[in-house]
Order: C-alpha cells, then structure tokens, then sequence
C-alpha cells in the first residue's frame, strides 16, 4: 500500500508528489491561472544551484477554473526540471521507501553508494 508523508526535504531515489497551479500567458499583464495539477515524479538529481531533475510517474488535474484554455498533463516518463522552492510551495509529500533504515543510511552517508557514480571527493 502506497503511504504518502508530509515532506520537508527529499533526496535522490525518492518519489514526491506536489501541487502546482497552471498559467495561461497573456499578452499584457498578469499571467491567468488555469488550474492545478498534482504531480508524482522521482527525483533523478538535485542540483547545488536549487534545481531539481525530475522523472514523472503520474499527472493528474485537480483543478480546472478557467473553461476553454486546454490543461496539458505531464506524460509518465517525461524528465522535467523544477526548482526547489516550487516543489516546497506545493506541499509536497513523499512515498515511504520499504526500508526507511536504508533511506536513513543513505541520508546520513553512511552508506558506500554505487561504484558506477562518480563522487566529489573533497
């Protein structure tokens, strides 16, 4: 069974899940918001600039307030880039791994991590 939990942080590996709201562009003035949709992705990579690599897994529309503009969903698959602080703007949860000691081990660093990653060693 999938458990969602409230997230403040996330690492790569985790599955979040976060809402964001849908602009429409205008020509002048401010952007009209179109609705909202609810993201699932994995997180591929985080960058040290505040960017974050994204894997979708699931889109779904959670709202649609303006009628005649068309929302577009995020296909499963498609690699996106978001920041850090839109991810956290949507109350993002996170999917429990089935073995959080190894999540917790991965977070701390203790862990010896894959051969096949190159990792800065400073």
């Amino acid at each position: 069974m999938d458990q969602w939990v409230p997230a403040t942080d996330f690492i790569a590996a985790d599955v979040v899940r976060w809402t964001e709201g849908i602009y429409d562009r205008r020509r002048r003035g401010k952007a009209l918001r179109i609705g909202e949709r609810l993201v699932a992705a994995e997180v591929i990579e985080r960058g040290k600039d505040g960017w974050v690599k994204l894997l979708v897994r699931a889109c779904t529309i959670t709202k649609d307030e303006y009628a005649g503009r068309p929302i577009i969903l995020l296909k499963a698959g498609e690699i996106l880039k978001r920041g850090e602080k839109t991810i956290l703007r949507g109350k993002p949860q996170r999917l429990l791994w089935d073995d959080e000691t190894a999540r917790a081990a991965v977070v701390q660093g203790n862990s010896r991590g894959s051969r096949y990653i190159k990792r800065n060693e400073d």
